[in-house]
Protein backbone atom coordinates (compact mmCIF):
# COMPACT_ATOMS: atom_id res chain seq x y z
CA UNK A 1 0.00 0.00 0.00
CA UNK A 2 1.61 3.35 -1.10
CA UNK A 3 1.69 5.68 2.13
CA UNK A 4 -0.17 9.01 1.63
CA UNK A 5 2.37 12.01 1.87
CA UNK A 6 0.89 15.15 3.52
CA UNK A 7 3.09 17.75 2.63
CA UNK A 8 2.13 16.80 -0.85
CA UNK A 9 -1.91 17.79 -0.32
CA UNK A 10 -2.35 21.58 -0.53
CA UNK A 11 -3.70 22.71 3.06
CA UNK A 12 -4.30 26.76 2.16
CA UNK A 13 -6.28 28.26 -0.47
CA UNK A 14 -6.08 31.75 -3.01
CA UNK A 15 -3.87 32.74 -5.26
CA UNK A 16 -1.08 33.70 -1.86
CA UNK A 17 -0.78 30.20 -1.17
CA UNK A 18 1.86 28.09 -1.90
CA UNK A 19 -0.31 26.36 -4.45
CA UNK A 20 -1.57 29.57 -5.82
CA UNK A 21 2.39 30.75 -6.14
CA UNK A 22 3.12 27.57 -7.68
CA UNK A 23 0.57 27.84 -10.20
CA UNK A 24 0.80 31.84 -11.19
CA UNK A 25 4.64 30.95 -11.71
CA UNK A 26 3.63 28.08 -14.20
CA UNK A 27 1.26 30.40 -15.84
CA UNK A 28 4.01 32.33 -16.75
CA UNK A 29 5.85 29.67 -18.73
CA UNK A 30 5.10 29.35 -22.30
CA UNK A 31 3.83 25.58 -22.87
CA UNK A 32 2.90 25.26 -19.36
CA UNK A 33 -0.30 27.18 -18.66
CA UNK A 34 -3.10 25.24 -16.24
CA UNK A 35 -5.94 23.81 -18.44
CA UNK A 36 -8.43 24.07 -15.56
CA UNK A 37 -9.22 26.68 -12.76
CA UNK A 38 -9.90 25.60 -9.18
CA UNK A 39 -12.27 26.75 -6.89
CA UNK A 40 -10.21 25.69 -3.86
CA UNK A 41 -7.43 23.47 -3.75
CA UNK A 42 -7.43 21.90 -0.52
CA UNK A 43 -10.93 21.26 -1.01
CA UNK A 44 -10.78 19.56 -4.05
CA UNK A 45 -7.13 17.82 -2.71
CA UNK A 46 -9.25 16.76 0.76
CA UNK A 47 -12.17 15.51 -1.47
CA UNK A 48 -9.37 13.35 -4.06
CA UNK A 49 -8.09 11.85 -0.96
CA UNK A 50 -11.31 11.03 1.38
CA UNK A 51 -12.42 8.98 -2.33
CA UNK A 52 -9.31 7.51 -3.00
CA UNK A 53 -9.99 3.80 -2.14
CA UNK A 54 -13.99 4.20 -4.05
CA UNK A 55 -14.07 2.30 -6.94
CA UNK A 56 -14.99 4.07 -9.92
CA UNK A 57 -17.55 4.92 -11.52
CA UNK A 58 -19.27 4.79 -8.16
CA UNK A 59 -22.97 6.63 -7.42
CA UNK A 60 -23.54 9.66 -6.38
CA UNK A 61 -25.12 7.72 -3.30
CA UNK A 62 -21.85 6.09 -2.60
CA UNK A 63 -19.28 9.04 -2.89
CA UNK A 64 -21.83 11.36 -0.50
CA UNK A 65 -21.97 8.34 2.01
CA UNK A 66 -17.81 8.38 2.17
CA UNK A 67 -17.29 12.12 2.43
CA UNK A 68 -20.21 11.70 5.26
CA UNK A 69 -18.59 9.05 6.98
CA UNK A 70 -15.05 10.84 6.66
CA UNK A 71 -13.98 12.68 9.69
CA UNK A 72 -14.62 16.29 9.69
CA UNK A 73 -12.73 18.58 7.78
CA UNK A 74 -12.17 22.35 6.62
CA UNK A 75 -15.07 23.70 4.24
CA UNK A 76 -17.01 19.98 4.54
CA UNK A 77 -20.62 21.12 4.64
CA UNK A 78 -20.10 22.94 1.27
CA UNK A 79 -18.48 20.69 -0.10
CA UNK A 80 -21.69 18.49 0.86
CA UNK A 81 -23.82 21.12 -0.16
CA UNK A 82 -22.10 21.09 -3.63
CA UNK A 83 -22.63 17.53 -4.39
CA UNK A 84 -26.16 16.85 -2.95
CA UNK A 85 -27.19 19.07 -6.16
CA UNK A 86 -25.26 16.69 -8.16
CA UNK A 87 -27.60 14.74 -10.91
CA UNK A 88 -28.16 11.10 -9.21
CA UNK A 89 -26.02 9.46 -11.59
CA UNK A 90 -22.76 7.38 -11.53
CA UNK A 91 -19.44 9.70 -11.86
CA UNK A 92 -16.26 8.34 -13.35
CA UNK A 93 -14.03 9.53 -11.36
CA UNK A 94 -12.75 12.55 -8.81
CA UNK A 95 -12.44 14.83 -11.87
CA UNK A 96 -15.79 14.04 -12.92
CA UNK A 97 -17.15 14.39 -9.86
CA UNK A 98 -15.45 18.10 -9.32
CA UNK A 99 -15.89 19.16 -12.13
CA UNK A 100 -20.21 18.45 -12.55
CA UNK A 101 -19.96 19.91 -8.96
CA UNK A 102 -18.27 23.28 -10.26
CA UNK A 103 -15.33 22.53 -8.16
CA UNK A 104 -12.83 22.63 -11.08
CA UNK A 105 -13.66 24.58 -14.39
CA UNK A 106 -12.07 23.58 -17.93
Amino acid sequence: MEQVKREQIPDSEGPESKTGQFINRQNSVAGQRKEVNVENYSDVAKLADILKDVSFPAPKSKILQYITQSEDFKNKDTILAALNKLQDRSYNGVSDLTTSAGLVHQ
